[in-house]
C-alpha cells in the first residue's frame, strides 16, 4: 500500500499554492492537503482546487480563543503514512488529529513558528511542550531551527528542519525590470494587508516630516484600516504623495507598480511581504526588533539587502528613508543583493525541495529506529 503524505492546514491562501503544486510534482498523488474554505481571506484566498486539495469544514470558535476545524479529526491516516499538522495549539482538532496519527503508527511532523510577532511567553511554553510529541518539527526558517536548538530544543531527541518560507518567484523574475534609478519615478512601496500589525501610521507620520519632503509611497493592499489611513494622509498634508492601489494577487498589476519604485518599506511586523519586496530587487526598510517580526525577517541582511530603523519611531524611520534614497550607489548594490537573496532561497522552489527532503529524512529516520528495535 502506498504511503500517504497528508498535510492539514487551517486555510488555503493563494501564496501557499505554489509550494503544494511543486511538492505534488515530486510526490505525485501521495500528497493530499486538507484545509478549510475560508472566504474571509478576501483577495488572499485561493481560487480553484487542485488534485492535491481536499476541503474541510469551517473553523468554529470555542471558548478562551480556542477553535475547532470541522472534519479535521476524520482525516484518514494509517500506519506508515506521513501526517503534517499546522503547529497552532489553539486549534484543538489539530491536536486530536496529531495523537490520532501517533496511535495509528504514522510519521508525524509539526509545522509552525518557533517565535513570531504574535507570540506570547505562556502560549509559546504550551507550543514548545506540544512540539515534543511529533517525530519532527518543520520551522518556517533555518534561523528558527538555530533559535530552537539554542533554546528549548535538543538535537539528539528531536529533528528540526527549516524551510525558508517564500513565495513563487518565477513570474516575478520574468516581470521585474532592471533596477535603474533613472527609470524609477516613485520612491517607496508597501505591500501587504492594511491592518494594525502593519503600523502604517508610523510611515505616514514619517513622510510628513521635513527629511521626507517629496518622498512618494505606493500602497498595494486592502484592509479595514484603509479609510482611516486615507483620511490621515489628508490631515498630514501628504495625500498627493500616497497612491492607494487596493489589494490584488495579480502579479502583473503588482509588477507594474513595483517596477516604478526604489525601495520597499514595512513599518510594522513584516512577514512574507519582505520576500515579495526583495524579489523585485527593492532594498528593504523595516524596524530593528527582530523578535517583533514574523519568521521571514531571517531573509533581511542589514546593510546588504536592507536597512533598519528604531521600532515605533517615525523620526528614525524618516531619517532612514531619506539617507537610503539619497545614496544611489548603495541602493543599486542592495538591489542586487535583494534579488540574490530570493534567487537562492526564500522561494517556492527551494521551499518545496526542503519540505520533501525533510519528509524523506523523517521517514528514513523512523524506519531505521524501528529496524534497530526489531533486531
Amino acid at each position: 500500500m502506498r504511503r500517504r503524505i497528508t498535510i492539514v492546514q487551517p486555510a488555503m491562501p493563494s501564496y501557499r499554492r505554489a509550494l503544494f503544486d511543486r511538492m505534488a510534482s515530486k510526490l505525485g498523488s501521495t500528497l493530499v492537503v486538507y484545509a478549510s474554505n475560508q472566504r474571509e481571506l478576501g483577495v488572499l484566498s485561493a481560487g480553484d482546487g487542485s488534485s492535491w486539495q481536499r476541503d474541510l469544514g469551517r473553523m468554529r470558535p470555542l471558548l478562551l480563543g480556542l477553535e475547532w476545524q470541522d472534519g479535521a479529526c476524520w482525516v484518514p491516516v494509517g500506519r506508515g503514512d506521513v501526517l503534517v499538522i499546522c503547529g497552532a495549539p489553539r486549534t484543538l482538532s489539530t491536536i486530536v488529529l496529531l495523537f490520532k496519527g501517533i496511535l495509528s503508527g504514522a510519521h508525524t511532523i509539526w509545522w509552525g513558528h518557533y517565535w513570531s510577532a504574535t507570540s506570547r511567553s505562556w502560549r509559546a511554553a504550551i507550543r514548545y511542550a506540544l512540539m515534543r510529541v511529533p517525530d519532527a518539527i518543520v520551522f518556517y526558517t533555518e534561523q528558527e531551527v538555530d533559535d530552537y536548538y539554542a533554546g528549548v530544543g535538543n538535537r539528539r531527541k528531536k529533528r528540526a528542519f527549516g524551510l525558508n518560507n517564500g513565495i513563487e518567484t518565477d513570474e516575478i523574475v520574468r516581470l521585474r525590470t532592471v533596477y535603474s534609478l533613472d527609470h524609477r519615478p516613485r520612491d517607496l512601496l508597501f505591500i501587504g494587508r492594511i491592518t494594525p500589525k502593519a503600523e502604517i501610521d508610523i510611515l505616514l507620520e514619517a513622510l510628513s516630516l521635513p527629511s521626507c519632503e517629496g518622498v512618494t509611497l505606493d500602497v498595494i493592499g486592502s484592509g479595514h484600516d484603509e479609510a482611516r489611513l486615507r483620511k490621515r494622509c489628508v490631515d498630514l498634508g501628504i495625500a498627493d504623495r500616497v497612491a492607494w492601489h487596493g489589494g490584488t494577487v495579480d502579479e502583473k498589476q503588482i509588477a507594474a507598480i513595483a517596477n516604478q519604485c526604489k525601495a520597499f518599506v514595512y513599518p510594522g511586523s513584516v512577514g512574507l511581504s519582505l520576500i515579495h519586496g526583495l524579489s523585485y530587487g527593492l532594498p528593504a526598510i523595516v524596524h530593528d526588533n527582530r523578535w517583533a517580526h514574523m519568521p521571514e525577517i531571517a531573509a533581511l541582511k542589514p546593510g546588504r539587502n536592507g536597512v533598519t530603523f528604531q521600532r515605533g519611531e517615525a523620526g528614525s524611520l524618516a531619517v532612514t528613508i531619506a539617507a537610503l534614497l539619497a545614496n544611489q550607489t548603495r541602493l543599486t548594490e542592495m538591489s542586487r543583493s535583494a534579488t540574490d537573496t530570493t534567487a537562492v532561497t526564500f522561494n517556492a522552489s527551494d521551499m518545496a525541495e526542503r519540505f520533501c527532503s525533510a519528509i524523506e529524512q523523517v521517514v528514513a529516520g523512523s524506519e531505521t529506529k524501528v529496524g534497530r528495535y526489531r533486531r
